[in-house]
């Protein structure tokens, strides 16, 4: 939740992107719908033409909240974004400066490298999570290597079961290196 919703943490330029293709997907879904129960409403003799019925009303109310919500996590995202970058998450206000203020925020969101290694927001994005998975990995590991004990066999045993590379029944052949011809 933390990604969609949350304003700490770090962000790497291609979770940024799918957020921001996600968001702009769903604006175009809410434009759509909107439009498409605009053209459906027809007027009855209580309502003028345009003027959206109870059931309409609900609608528009379910779009307004996808509205808000979508501007939510496209703020968390640009914050969280420029965390990586070790810029305070203030820098989202860049996106209200006409014209030039949303094609910044593109340009240094979307195409300049985060912060290598730890920063003041955290440590790299991804790195965290794959710490944790590795070090549970290592732990199971060390798990079953302590239930299943390495039983050694006696150098008698494990000399009378050689390969059969190595085993000869018949006369020496003579090509190869040495007295068995290996």
């Amino acid at each position: 939740m933390n990604f969609l919703f949350g304003f700490s943490g770090r962000i790497g330029r291609a979770q940024w992107w799918l957020a921001s293709f996600v968001i702009v997907l769903v604006w175009v879904l809410v434009v759509v719908g909107f439009v498409a129960i605009m053209a459906v409403v027809e007027p009855s003799g209580e309502h003028k033409p345009g003027e959206l019925s109870q059931g309409g009303l609900s609608v528009g109310i379910a779009l307004l909240v996808g509205i808000v919500l979508s501007c939510w996590i496209k703020v968390a995202a640009i914050i969280k974004r420029y965390h990586d970058l070790n810029k305070p998450g203030i820098w989202f206000l860049l996106t209200f400066v006409p014209f030039i203020g949303p094609i910044w925020v593109t340009v240094e969101c979307g195409f300049f490298a985060g912060t290598s290694g730890d920063n003041d927001y955290g440590p790299p994005p991804g790195t965290s999570d794959r710490a944790t998975f590795m070090s549970d990995v290592d732990a199971h590991i060390a798990r079953m290597r302590a239930e299943r004990p390495v039983q050694q066999q006696p150098l008698s045993v494990r000399m009378d079961k050689a390969s059969p590379a190595q085993q000869t029944t018949g006369p020496t052949s003579t090509t190869g290196f040495g007295r068995r011809g290996l």
